[in-house]
């Protein structure tokens, strides 16, 4: 169906249908001029916003209009879990061009609703426009922290045990997978399935985040891995004027990027160290803490595992291999928009 038939009203009233998650906190939504809604007591608000360019961040014919749906809102999503928050409105603006059909919105709506209901999270505005050329996706998330403990890049103290969820490098290769159909590339369906579906359709880490707010363990700094392990362990390092070690030995991979680059003659760690958009949580604890930690997080939904250490010497990031060969690696650099 074509935009024309329904108008700009007639699509908001698409996307927002499947809005099926009531807020009691929002006392006004969607269809006035500014959503209003009551902060929680003893909480503070936390605020991020995601731009999504077409041929940018994502190309068309390697992402399918429900997963660019869900990823719009899963970056998002991302940023609150890692100040220790729980999310609460979303705000859609969208610059749609001629190319988009309601069919293609449609699908588009219900990849970004099925994970705000997932989180209970609830579309509270938001703005449509018409584009010359590409599609524009901007989502603007609010959720709460608590007054008491919430986490930030800064508070990582020297010794401190360096942290990372689940595993590193499986969407920058899933990337690759989808940017090189011609290649013969040796990946069985399984593998490639799932290295696609971390980059397309990534898991943030939005409990496993409340779970560390509400555990017993001081958690000192954290970050999401949205631009590559190396590159966002640096912000943490510049935010406190401390270096890190890296234990090459103990960065989690799943089998599927294992045995794919085995089968490809690629090396792993490059997809490891500066593969960006993984979504896991990076995150650092006293090192008397570190056993405790891990034992917490033993039968949680997704492994915690010690990657690391943090160093008083400014700047320095170093990988340990084999046979206790530290490397420098300050000069992995992840993605950046302007280089």
């Amino acid at each position: 169906m074509d935009l024309k038939r329904i108008g700009e009203f007639g699509l908001i009233d698409r996307l927002t249908k499947r809005n099926g998650f009531p807020n009691s906190k929002l006392d006004i939504g969607i269809g006035d001029d500014c959503a209003v809604f009551k902060p929680s007591p003893g909480k503070r608000q936390v605020v991020t916003t995601d731009a999504l360019i077409e041929h940018i961040h994502f190309n068309l014919s390697t992402i399918t209009p429900y997963q660019l749906g869900w990823k719009s809102l899963a970056v998002n999503l991302s940023d609150i879990a890692a100040m220790g928050g729980v999310p609460r409105f979303a705000f859609l603006s969208l610059g749609i061009p001629t190319h988009c059909d309601v069919t293609f919105l449609d699908s588009f709506s219900k990849g970004f609703h099925d994970l705000a209901g997932k989180y209970e999270v609830e579309l509270a505005g938001g703005d449509t426009t018409r584009s010359l050329n590409d599609l524009f996706i901007n989502v603007t998330l609010i959720g709460e922290v608590s007054s008491k403990k919430f986490f930030c890049r800064k508070g990582a103290q020297e010794d401190d045990a360096l942290f990372v969820s689940g595993d590193l490098g499986d969407s920058a290769l899933g990337l690759e997978l989808l940017q090189t159909p011609g290649k013969s590339w040796i990946a069985s369906k399984t593998a490639r399935a799932q290295l696609i579906r971390k980059h397309t359709q990534p898991e943030p880490r939005v409990n496993l985040a409340r779970e560390l707010v509400s555990c017993n363990v001081k958690i000192t700094s954290m970050i999401d891995i949205s631009d590559g392990l190396a590159q966002d362990l640096g912000h943490i390092c510049k935010a406190n004027s401390l270096g890190a070690q890296l234990w090459e030995q103990e960065l989690p991979s799943s089998p599927a990027l294992r045995k794919v680059c085995r089968s490809n003659n690629l090396n792993p760690m490059s997809y490891i160290l500066g593969g960006g958009e993984d979504y896991e949580l990076l995150f650092t604890s006293p090192s008397k803490d570190a056993k405790k930690v891990l034992r917490h997080f033993q039968k949680a939904e997704v492994s915690v595992s010690q990657i690391g250490v943090m160093l008083a010497s400014p700047k320095k990031l170093t990988l340990v291999g084999e046979n206790d060969r530290e490397v420098n690696i300050n000069s992995i650099k992840g993605f950046d928009h302007f280089k």
